[in-house]
């Protein structure tokens, strides 16, 4: 019964973050179609095309959101899973910052994207349009709110970080070696190492949930630091960004062989 409810809970794990990939692909293709129309939507009526860029921000912090709740609810059942997520490729898993990307990562892509001419079509955008806000260089008050935050976010970062170093330390160091030196049957042994990371599973969930709380507090400070177009930008090119890594990985999976290993080389 312990092996088909660590199973379910698996199948349930891939799914809720096979989901998540799907609306990741949906929520791009949404936020570029939005770009590619706002010209002419700005021509005819600019404070309705400003409205529908942030009803799109909002639908996508709210999504994000979703994800993050459904997954903690997954992660009270199994956390060490999500710090070595076998439904991701080789590569995300490489990438991982406690479960997930550096919400710092955010901050250095806005800072890109609004200083970068990444797409010829925005840069005309960029120069024909003045009826609303510019998706150009940042303001210096954008600057420093963005400066202030990045500080702030990494800061909070190598806090987290600290405390998974502390926390892996103490699991190897202290709880394992200390297990083993004490107890002779390996009975023993393997009861007591239960109970000891049963103790851990509780402070990584905790540091997981702060992860993620950071992560999508830093994604709302920035749409409050950016203009809707530049935050419908920073959404729709930060969604290109994982799904490439995703592809880039699955690429690498093929030629190395793991084809078939992990339940993310069952879906295209």
């Amino acid at each position: 019964m312990a092996e088909s409810g660590s199973s379910s809970d698996h199948a349930e794990s891939n799914r809720c973050f096979q989901d998540w990939m799907k609306l990741q692909e949906e929520g791009q293709r949404e936020l570029f179609e939005a770009l590619d129309g706002v010209q002419s939507r700005v021509n005819s009526d600019p404070q309705e095309t400003e409205r529908q860029l942030i009803n799109l921000i909002d639908k996508n912090i709210e999504r994000f959101q979703d994800y993050i709740d459904r997954r903690t609810q997954l992660a009270k059942k199994d956390v060490s899973a999500y710090f070595a997520p076998v439904w991701c490729t080789a590569r995300e898993t490489s990438l991982l910052w406690i479960a997930g990307c550096r919400p710092s990562l955010f901050i250095r892509l806005a800072y890109s994207l609004t200083s970068l001419d990444l797409e010829t079509r925005l840069l005309q955008f960029r120069q024909r349009m003045k009826s609303v806000d510019e998706l150009g260089d940042l303001s210096p008050q954008q600057m420093e709110q963005l400066e202030n935050l990045q500080k702030r976010t990494i800061k909070e970062e190598e806090r987290l970080t600290s405390e998974l170093a502390r926390l892996q330390e103490e699991i190897a160091d202290q709880t394992v070696v200390g297990i083993a030196m004490r107890s002779v049957r390996e009975q023993e042994v393997s009861e007591e190492l239960e109970r000891a990371l049963e103790k851990q599973d509780g402070e990584m969930l905790r540091i997981l949930e702060e992860a993620d709380e950071l992560r999508i507090r830093t994604l709302i400070e920035l749409t409050e630091i950016l203009r809707p177009l530049q935050t419908v930008t920073l959404l729709a090119f930060s969604k290109k960004l994982h799904l490439c890594v995703r592809e880039w990985g699955k690429g690498s999976d093929r030629r190395h062989g793991r084809m078939g290993i992990c339940p993310h080389q069952t879906t295209a």
